[in-house]
């Protein structure tokens, strides 16, 4: 794909998506240090946490919908794009997607281009003799398909892509792209993503839509439980031919916008992380009122789910709290 000045800013919004894996120069010597990063779990920007496949294995011909999880705290995004690689391109194998010839939305979606938002939801149906050519073995193994999200940000989109195309250099830190790994197979157990069975603070269960109050400066053991149909069973094949039947081992990452968390990530069955609340100090000097925490959870094998629950400081109001 050539880097020329897009005609539209829908096809500007693909273009740039392309030019980040197609070699055209993004951001030169704008990179961050890993210095400068903030710590994995914290939630300080525009961000791609999950990507989720329903069915996360899907047999050839059937139709795959998508979703990813995307914090905001500022309200940065102006628009989402996502793409499948072709069956059988090496692109599925390296870095991205590629896109080749010109990007026509006239009819709907292009080759490759899964969906936009806002506008077409993505979805993508892997072709029905995708499999045609395997034996019954690998057929039961399946095969990958790589699926690719681009996050931009609206000031991006309002500054670079006027009339006359976008006329500076792009910033890679600007663009928040994520990618997916679909299983297409015809497997005797294929995966689900999982389910989450309920939400704790220091052992009692929260129900949905509740907002949890924490003092300042104190810890908590926030957790998760999953119900037993979430943790599968499933046939695996061994390179001698022998079958075993493995049950999964999900694991939980945890995120959050404010305070510390002391465990960024949990192992099945143990699923609890410490989260200590911010201090008394950022409460009066910062004006810290509430937050939020996330937590994802993947089975390992491609399924994945997650969940948001809100918090506050003790004594303040929800108006006050942050989203």
């Amino acid at each position: 794909m050539t880097c020329r000045p897009p005609r539209s800013p829908r096809l500007a919004l693909i273009a740039l998506l392309a030019a980040t894996v197609s070699g055209c120069p993004i951001g030169n010597d704008r990179f961050p240090k890993p210095a400068e990063l903030s710590p994995a779990w914290r939630i300080d920007g525009l961000r791609v946490l999950a990507v989720r496949a329903e069915p996360p294995e899907a047999r050839p011909g059937e139709r795959v919908t998508f979703e990813a999880l995307i914090t905001d705290p500022d309200a940065v995004s102006g628009g989402a794009v996502w793409i499948a690689c072709p069956p059988g391109d090496d692109d599925g194998v390296g870095f991205g997607c590629g896109l080749e010839g010109d990007l026509d939305f006239a009819g709907g979606a292009s080759e490759g281009i899964i969906g936009f938002q806002p506008g077409l939801d993505p979805s993508y149906t892997p072709p029905a003799d995708l499999l045609d050519s395997l034996d019954e073995e690998d057929r039961d193994e399946g095969v990958y398909q790589l699926i690719q999200l681009a996050v931009l940000p609206q000031a991006l989109i309002d500054e670079g892509f006027g009339d006359g195309g976008f006329g500076g250099d792009l910033d890679f830190n600007e663009v928040e792209v994520a990618y997916k790994r679909l299983v297409v197979s015809e497997a005797a157990t294929p995966n689900h993503n999982p389910e989450i069975g309920g939400f704790s603070v220091d052992g009692w269960t929260v129900a949905d839509g509740a907002v949890i109050e924490v003092d300042p400066g104190e810890r908590y053991e926030i957790g998760l439980s999953l119900p037993a149909s979430s943790i599968e069973r499933y046939v695996f094949e061994r390179d001698d031919g022998t079958i075993e039947y493995r049950r999964e081992e999900p694991y939980v990452t945890w995120y959050t916008d404010q305070g510390t968390m002391r465990e960024s990530a949990t192992l099945f069955p143990f699923l609890d992380a410490t989260w200590e609340a911010p201090s008394q100090e950022a409460v009066d000097e910062d004006g810290v009122t509430g937050g939020t925490w996330w937590a994802v959870v993947r089975d390992r094998r491609g399924g994945m789910t997650w969940i948001a629950r809100p918090w506050r400081i003790r004594g303040t109001s929800d108006t006050d709290a942050t989203p």
